[in-house]
């Protein structure tokens, strides 16, 4: 292996470039597209959301994508194949991406102080974990408990900025939220869309972060290690979310995953979240 291959700039991007690091490799770019035009489009792309993460990232030319394929070790097909072997995770959680730079970000003046990251649903997913968004999804009442507790909550999940408006306006007002983009910063209103450096003084001033994985969750264990995460999972998804909280635990970090499907008691789900948070 001497390098590792990303395919997208989302939360399994990002742990490729933190799988390149952890093994000491180079991560090279290659989107699955077959014409020069969109190839080069789509890595450009790719390359400037990520290079934010790290600074040994590489494009591909168009006609050497069949020879860097052959060559590179596409780590996150192995993922959702569920042929990679668990212990990677354990090297994987000795790594961290540092940024490449934090000038001229935006400013979270808004949030509260110990404020937690809440991700209770997934309005838009990619489809690449092997379920829907509505079967990550759960209903946000099981987070109740967190209303109580008097802590204040920010916003972590996508949305379309104009069709869930309303959904989330809702929800905010239901639980108290800070969401980013709707009091400061317009620009990183929706999330989806919002190059990841936009949100690193938000995730930088987190407490911890309880709810749905994803792209902030990869973002939290490979920036952010130390802050503490309850990660509900689908059970039926490809990640092997017990693998990865054990290789975390082993190194001393508090991540706690909790699977589901539809066949879950939501009232047991919501105690097992519950304790889950209080153990924090």
């Amino acid at each position: 292996m001497e390098k590792i291959i990303i395919r997208d700039q989302f939360g399994h991007g990002i742990a490729a470039v933190n799988f390149a690091k952890a093994f000491g490799v180079t991560g090279i770019i290659l989107p699955k597209k077959d014409n020069k035009e969109d190839f080069e489009a789509e890595s450009s792309k790719i390359f400037d959301i990520l290079s934010f993460f790290s600074g040994n990232l590489e494009t591909v030319p168009f006609e050497e994508r069949e020879k860097a394929e052959a060559e590179g070790w596409d780590v996150i097909a192995e993922l959702k194949a569920g042929t990679l072997p668990d212990e990677v995770w354990d090297k994987f959680a000795t790594s961290q991406l540092i940024p490449q730079f934090t000038e001229g970000l935006p400013e979270y003046k808004g949030m509260l102080p110990g404020s937690v990251l809440f991700i209770p649903q997934k309005l838009i997913s990619d489809g690449e974990c092997g379920v829907t968004a509505a079967q990550q999804s759960v209903n946000p009442q099981v987070f109740a408990f967190l209303k109580e507790a008097g802590v204040p909550l920010v916003l972590g999940q996508h949305f379309h900025k104009v069709n869930d408006l309303s959904a989330v306006q809702n929800l905010a007002k239901d639980f108290n939220l800070y969401v980013p983009g709707m009091t400061e910063n317009n620009e990183v209103f929706g999330i989806r869309g919002v190059a990841h450096e936009k949100y690193y003084n938000m995730y930088k001033s987190l407490k911890a972060s309880v709810g749905i994985a994803g792209t902030h969750t990869w973002i939290l264990l490979t920036m952010f290690p130390d802050t503490p995460q309850v990660i509900l999972y689908n059970k039926k998804g490809v990640e092997r979310w017990e693998a990865i909280e054990a290789a975390y635990r082993k190194n001393g970090k508090n991540i706690i995953t909790i699977g589901f499907d539809e066949e879950t008691n939501m009232g047991e789900l919501a105690k097992k979240i519950e304790d889950a948070y209080k153990s924090l």
